[in-house]
Parts: structure tokens; C-alpha cells; sequence
């Protein structure tokens, strides 16, 4: 019975880390019916067909439109992200619950560093919302529904962020799936005036997309007017089109991403920590009176972490190859920490009481040479 409640923990404990069993999940992204736009759902995503041409010095200037609905507040997911593997700077629009965050990642610094500023309590349920960015050597600005809301001298992007492949819904470093509805994406060359950003923002909302591209220099206008198919054509002449794989993936997924490359250590972060903590508490308790049976305590506290720890490790190695998951040495590290506590729980006088109440009584090991703290289970 106590080795059935093992196997039992185990492939529990192997389920969840494994779910949903895949290395091709659908991806969920849909036309939306009777209107121009994409809807995103659970795993969803897109990419450029192949990776952006931006002229010009790459710290030139250039701004961003983007019109999208979100599907959850609660959600903290990448909305635009661009792979570009020369550049150490990695450029991502976020949603974060009700904010959008913009976020520059410093690659080449050791441990790398993030530069990340919000728009406050910009999101709301099911509501549409025209977010515009544009940067220059003064900085940068934000306008929503085309009314500037924000400017940054020390934040702003370049040309060069804007190169390589553009992924839409999701980061290429991760599963970080955004859910909602994209209605339009606008990419240009320049830094945009406040008249422009208002003339902009009513055109695309009159007619779906932006007024006087070839003025505006425009890198890629996106307006998902295609109501079907695999293709979203860019609406400036040879420029790149976007097209929706079959199956959800991530382009560069980490193996045991390092822990230290963590740039935010918010809430979320710990509360996965403790969920991964007392998820193996168990598995460490239970394992930990199983081998005692045939083994001092302290030898199987020893094989009881390091069962734990190869258990952990085959999880993580296989969400390698899950696009759903994510392979994190910082979940190895909580698992292995879940087992050690619940291992050393079976240490004599703290297991005794835990057991009393279940009925079980602990008797000394009657071998020749009892080590101390030996013990053997038997039924009350």
C-alpha cells in the first residue's frame, strides 16, 4: 500500500509537470468571423516569414502601432516581441495584468539586466486599444487611442530592435502566450508627429488601416483583412508578410534556463516557487518511509533526494521539448528543496506523532546492529 501511494505521488507529480503530453500543440489562433482581426486563444501565435529589413542607421528613429483587444486581465503575457540573435537587445511589448509594459533586455551584461517602463492601468476587458510608440533621440512617446499619455527621455527603442524576426502573441525565448484579438500592427521607419498619431489612429479606426504609408516610411502595415488562410500580407509593396504556423511553438526555447537570468523577482515568481516547494514535500515524506523500510533513516533521506532531484531533472529535460512549458533550472532548484523537507520530516519523534494520528505505530528495527533511528512500519 505504501508503495502504491508512491507510484501514485510520482506519476501525479509527473502529470502536472508534463501536461498537456505534446510536442505539437495546436495553435489557437483563429479569423475572427464577419471582421478583420485574429483571435488568440489558450496557445497562440505568429511570426514574419522571414526576418525584417529596417534601412537606415540602426539607432535611427521609428515607432509602432498596435491595435488589440485583450482576452484576460489577469494575464501577464508578451504581445510583440522581435528575434534578432545579433542583437544583444531584446525588444518585447508585454501586457501585465491591466498595464502594458515595454521592456528592453540587455543580453550582454552579466547577469543580463532589463530596462522596463508601464502604462499604468492602460488594458481593460474586451475593450479595443490603439497603443502607439514612437521614439527618437529625445526619447520616447505613448499615445492610446491616438492622445499621448507618457514620454521617456531614458527609454527608447532603435531601428535595431525592430529587425529580425517579429513574433506576435508569444516571446521566441519562451512560452509566454498572449490571449485576445489583434485588429492591426503598423511599423515605421520614423519618429511620428502628435498630428500624425491622431490622423493615424482615426484612419485605422475609419478604415483599417493607417493614412499615407509611403510617407510615413513604413516598415510593415498588418491589417488582418484576410478573413482566411495562413498569410497576413503586408500592405507595403515587397515588405515581409506574417503567416500562422499549424502548431504552437517557441523559437528558441531554453534547456534549465539559468535562475540568475531572472530579471524580475515579483510575486509570480515566488508563488511558482512555493507551488513547486510543496508540490514535492510529499513525494519526499512518502519515498523517504518507503526505502526506510529496508535502510537506516540518514541512507534514505540521502537516496530519497536524490530521487527527488532525477525526478525533477527528467520533468524539466522533457518540458524542453513542450512548447506549453518551460525547462527552468529555478524549478529544479524548488523541487530538490520540496524533497529535502519532506525527507528529513521522517526523522524520528517528528514522524512519530504524524503517524500516530493515522493509526501507525513506529517499532525499533530488531536487526543484529540497529542503527540509530532505524525504524520499521507495522499496522496498529
Amino acid at each position: 500500500m505504501l508503495l502504491g501511494l508512491c507510484l501514485c505521488l510520482l506519476a501525479g507529480i509527473l502529470a502536472v509537470g508534463l501536461w498537456p503530453f505534446t510536442s505539437r500543440p495546436h495553435n489557437d489562433v483563429n479569423w475572427i468571423e464577419n471582421q478583420n482581426g485574429l483571435s488568440f486563444g489558450e496557445y497562440a501565435s505568429i511570426l514574419s516569414s522571414a526576418p525584417l529589413r529596417v534601412d537606415g542607421p540602426p539607432d535611427g528613429p521609428c515607432s509602432i502601432e498596435l491595435w488589440m483587444q485583450p482576452g484576460l486581465i489577469e494575464d501577464s503575457n508578451t504581445m510583440l516581441a522581435f528575434d534578432s540573435p545579433e542583437n544583444p537587445v531584446r525588444f518585447r511589448i508585454e501586457q501585465s495584468l491591466d498595464d502594458v509594459a515595454l521592456e528592453r533586455k540587455f543580453t550582454s551584461h552579466k547577469p543580463p539586466t532589463a530596462q522596463v517602463i508601464y502604462i499604468p492601468r492602460a488594458l481593460r476587458q474586451d475593450t479595443p486599444l490603439f497603443i502607439t510608440l514612437t521614439s527618437g533621440r529625445g526619447g520616447m512617446s505613448i499615445y492610446l487611442d491616438g492622445v499621448h499619455v507618457r514620454s521617456s527621455s531614458d527609454f527608447r527603442f532603435a531601428r535595431s530592435d525592430l529587425s529580425g524576426l517579429m513574433v506576435v502573441g508569444n516571446s521566441p525565448f519562451a512560452n509566454d502566450s498572449w490571449s485576445g484579438v489583434l485588429r492591426g500592427i503598423g511599423l515605421y521607419n520614423q519618429e511620428l508627429t502628435a498630428e500624425d498619431v491622431r490622423h493615424n489612429y482615426a484612419a485605422w479606426a475609419a478604415s483599417g488601416q493607417p493614412s499615407a504609408l509611403a510617407e510615413k516610411q513604413a516598415i510593415g502595415v498588418f491589417r488582418f483583412n484576410e478573413r482566411t488562410g495562413t498569410v497576413v500580407h503586408n500592405q507595403v509593396p515587397g515588405g515581409i508578410d506574417l503567416y500562422i504556423p499549424d502548431h504552437y511553438l517557441v523559437l528558441h526555447p531554453p534547456f534549465l534556463e539559468a535562475f540568475w537570468r531572472t530579471t524580475g523577482w515579483g510575486w509570480g515568481v515566488w508563488k511558482d516557487a512555493l507551488i513547486n516547494v510543496g508540490g514535492f514535500v510529499p513525494l519526499g515524506f512518502f519515498f523517504c518511509v518507503y526505502f526506510a523500510q529496508s535502510m537506516p533513516v540518514t541512507r534514505a533521506i540521502v537516496l530519497t533526494i536524490m530521487f527527488g532531484c532525477a525526478a525533477s531533472f527528467l520533468i524539466e529535460a522533457t518540458q524542453y521539448y513542450l512548447p506549453t512549458r518551460d525547462s527552468e533550472s529555478w524549478d529544479l532548484l524548488n523541487n530538490t528543496l520540496g524533497t529535502i523537507l519532506g525527507a528529513v520530516m521522517y526523522w524520528p519523534g517528528f514522524v512519530q506523532r504524524i503517524l500516530a494520528r493515522l493509526g501507525i505505530v513506529l517499532l525499533e528495527n530488531s536487526r543484529a546492529n540497529p542503527v540509530p533511528g532505524d525504524a520499521v512500519l507495522v499496522e496498529s
